[in-house]
């Protein structure tokens, strides 16, 4: 059984390295945390996340880069692995604005102006619980932190223990709560579905 890092395509987008621009709000360089920390309810965070982004771009990519590094995917990237086995996460809907609209997209009390032209068809996956008891500490290569007691820091090779009951479509590790990580399953139906932007890592299972 396979599994993979689910990584960006970074080598895509043209004019820029970045599809989408989150667009700033109070407490924003907290998002990409909070979207790998199970302890935080979803409900402490936005209800929407908006990004400016290339509409010349963006449209034909289901998984984009964005500045704040997080897990953005279009509804139909979403649903093609919802669609294989439930995917345990939450997800916030997310508005993609266009980056060539003249003038400040926002009104004076923060809402987005009625006649920006937007795309409405993506999401960011915020876990809910890791999946636990599958990384391998006897084969993986790591070192513990210096700075957090009991928590590993670097990771020079990431190994998996096969599960009993096989791995889900998408998942996190507390080991490396950045990583996001697909099944064969799930990079086989990413595929079948003609998704684009999405690079597959091999990882070892033992």
């Amino acid at each position: 059984m396979k599994v993979y890092k689910l990584l960006h395509d970074n080598n895509h987008s043209g004019d820029s390295e970045k599809d989408g621009f989150l667009l700033k709000y109070d407490g924003w360089n907290l998002l990409p945390y909070q979207l790998i920390d199970p302890k935080i309810p979803v409900e402490k965070l936005p209800s929407q996340i908006h990004f400016q982004a290339n509409f010349n771009v963006i449209p034909k990519y289901d998984y984009p880069v964005t500045d704040v590094g997080v897990s953005v995917m279009s509804v139909k990237m979403y649903d093609t692995l919802d669609g294989i086995g439930n995917v345990n996460m939450d997800i916030l809907p997310v508005v993609m604005l266009d980056d060539t609209y003249l003038g400040g997209v926002q009104t004076q009390n923060g809402s987005i102006k009625n006649d920006v032209p937007r795309l409405n068809s993506y999401v960011v996956v915020k876990v809910k619980k890791f999946l636990e008891g599958v990384f391998d500490y006897e084969n993986s290569d790591y070192k513990m932190s210096r700075r957090i007691e009991g928590q590993i820091g670097r990771i020079r090779k990431i190994v998996l223990r096969e599960s009993q009951i096989g791995f889900p479509p998408l998942f996190r590790i507390a080991e490396t709560a950045s990583t996001l990580f697909i099944s064969q399953a799930a990079k086989e139906a990413l595929e079948s579905a003609g998704i684009k932007g999405c690079v597959y890592e091999e990882i070892e299972v033992s």
